[in-house]
């Protein structure tokens, strides 16, 4: 796609074009003066909004960062970039209540590249024709309207040219016959910006083509905001992925709610917020993270009733709230998964504690077996679970190999006992046991450090040590691991991890436990995972985190009570003897 030079030449006074106005050399002047004008914001972003647009980002509250620390940290970067650190970051993600002004500061910031690199390329793209023209670039035009800015904006379309290979466009999405990608990508520039509005409803193949145009340009920057309403969507993965720079705005850091006023104009106000909390929100006695549940440091008075909140009540908020005023995706799981997602994500976020115990490390062992199954090696170690191998061979050698070098790894941090837990479900995990067992470098470097070295092998259908609790050892292992999560840390998590731990449902049973029947829990079978997840695939990296995080006590049998012979059981023995005597 190509744009011809459409930038409007100066005029006199008097409304005539001068001879020396109108040769090529004093248009190049004019240019270049232009282009001097907005080079300086280049690493100035925030400059540029309030200098030329008159446009004030709001900062975060309570600690948290709001639009003016998003548009500081993309400067930032754009500086880092110009210097050549190839480190810096280059996506932003921002999940975005209602009435914050996502979109207003997203188009802010296309007016900002497309005036101040030269040459340069922009491409916004949104699901919808609506929502590219009627949002975003309605607010692009709205904010260059009467300021004398340099291009063209292009009438009726969401386009901005200064020449052939300086412009900005806006697109939807399409995959029509499948070619989204291919139709999407092939743009390379020095400097491109890519804005991705509304983008829990663009599809992954669009990230896939803009991840394509990505390299090779001088600065490149990629924001993308949304309204979060799902866990599954490409925007929401992308968060999890490293490097990206992710920010939440909530109304519960906003200026207008924080402090009562209309600090930002046409903004959410606090009335507002104080009717979404007394009708989507539950007041509790305690805080659990588990259901996002917060605090509010005002009264908060319910319309039509004589009730009123008081400052500093709890409140739960349900899955509405969550994604209207909090800017969280609500989680679909909460009801039926042994693991929330509100847990995991802290675990994620948890920064790893230096001054966590160390002597005791687990390494949970999840076999291939077949198929499409890949096997994994986990270490969970000083409060920090890491996947340290993925295998799709079935060859216990190689799996060892790896339980070994996870082992060396944490015998060198300080493990005075190392706990093997290897998935035996079918008789995979008695032959990567022996080979472990029998390696003089890993037993040689255990003793030299006074280590123990434990090893259990794991039946997933066995029976669990708590059966008050739990139908089987393999729900319990998500069980137990669940309330490890809530000390654990998490970095960089494998793709499938949250999925695997977060979306394995579980149900309620009625089991014989010992002389009583109990109703206990029961995680779905892996074959019934596979089959609704698409595309299908085994929790491989679940259960190996399960084995992992699981607590010990768990693999060590539960106690017996010693039988007591009393002496009429001694006389019940004697009869029953003398009667069979008689009867012969």
């Amino acid at each position: 796609m190509t744009f011809g030079a459409l930038s409007s030449p100066p005029w006199k006074a008097g409304g005539e074009r001068s001879a020396s106005q109108n040769s090529p050399a004093a248009a190049l002047r004019q240019a270049r003066k232009q282009a001097e004008r907005f080079t300086q914001y280049q690493t100035n972003p925030l400059g540029y909004l309030q200098d030329i647009l008159n446009i004030h980002p709001w900062k975060g509250r309570n600690g948290k960062r709001g639009q003016y620390e998003l548009v500081q940290d993309i400067g930032e970067s754009v500086r880092r970039q110009l210097e050549g650190d190839e480190y810096a970051p280059k996506i932003f993600r921002v999940d975005s209540a209602h009435g914050v002004g996502k979109t207003y500061i997203g188009a802010g910031l296309v007016n900002w590249f497309f005036d101040a690199f030269t040459p340069g390329i922009t491409i916004t793209t949104a699901p919808t024709k609506d929502q590219v023209e009627l949002l975003l670039w309605k607010d692009i035009k709205s904010q260059r309207k009467g300021r004398g800015l340099p291009g063209r904006v292009l009438p009726e379309t969401p386009r901005m040219v200064k020449a052939e290979n300086h412009w900005a466009i806006g697109r939807t999405t399409s995959d029509a016959g499948g070619q989204g990608t291919a139709r999407a990508q092939g743009q390379h520039a020095k400097f491109m910006f890519f804005v991705v509005d509304e983008a829990e409803g663009v599809p992954a193949y669009q990230f896939d083509a803009i991840n394509a145009m990505m390299t090779g340009g001088v600065v490149m920057i990629w924001l993308l905001i949304a309204n979060p309403q799902t866990r599954t969507s490409a925007f929401h993965k992308l968060g999890k992925q490293p490097g990206v720079q992710n920010y939440q705005f909530s109304l519960l850091d906003f200026p207008n709610v924080v402090e009562g006023v209309d600090v930002v104009p046409g903004g959410t106000s606090r009335a507002w917020l104080n009717k979404m909390v007394a009708k989507h929100c539950d007041p509790v006695l305690a805080h659990d993270p588990d259901r996002l549940t917060f605090q509010l440091d005002w009264d908060v008075l319910v319309e039509g009733e004589d009730t009123v909140f008081p400052a500093g009540m709890i409140f739960a908020p349900n899955a509405e709230f969550q994604f209207r005023a909090l800017g969280v995706p609500p989680a679909a799981n909460a009801g039926d998964a042994m693991i929330s997602t509100a847990r995991f994500e802290q675990a994620v976020a948890r920064v790893p504690d230096p001054e966590a115990d160390r002597h005791m490390a687990q390494i949970g062992v999840d076999a291939a077996r077949f198929g499409s199954d890949a096997g994994n090696v986990w270490l969970y170690h000083g409060r920090v679970l890491t996947r340290e191998a993925e295998l799709r061979q079935v060859d216990d050698f190689m799996y060892a190999a790896e339980m070994k070098r996870a082992a060396l790894k944490a015998i060198r941090a300080g493990a005075k006992t190392v706990s093997f837990r290897v998935d035996g479900t079918g008789g995979y995990g008695g032959g990567k046991i022996d080979i472990a067992k029998a390696d003089a470098e890993l037993h040689e470097a255990a003793q030299a450090a006074g280590c123990t070295l434990v090893f259990h092998e794991v039946q997933f259908n066995h029976v669990p040590h708590d059966p008050e609790r739990y139908y089987d050892r393999a729900t319990e292992l998500y069980g137990t691991s669940n309330d490890q999560l809530l000390v654990a840390s998490i970095p960089n998590p494998p793709e499938h991890l949250q999925a695997d731990l977060t979306e394995r449902r579980t149900r309620f049973m009625a089991k014989n436990a010992g002389e009583h029947r109990r109703i206990v829990r029961k995680l779905e079978s892996k074959d019934d995972f596979k089959a609704r997840v698409r595309p299908a695939r085994s929790p491989d990296d679940g259960d190996g985190a399960a084995l992992s995080l699981a607590d010990e006590v768990i693999f060590t049998p539960p106690p017996q009570d010693t039988p007591q012979v009393t002496l009429s059981d001694l006389s019940n023995i004697r009869n029953a003897f003398n009667r069979r005597l008689k009867g012969r």
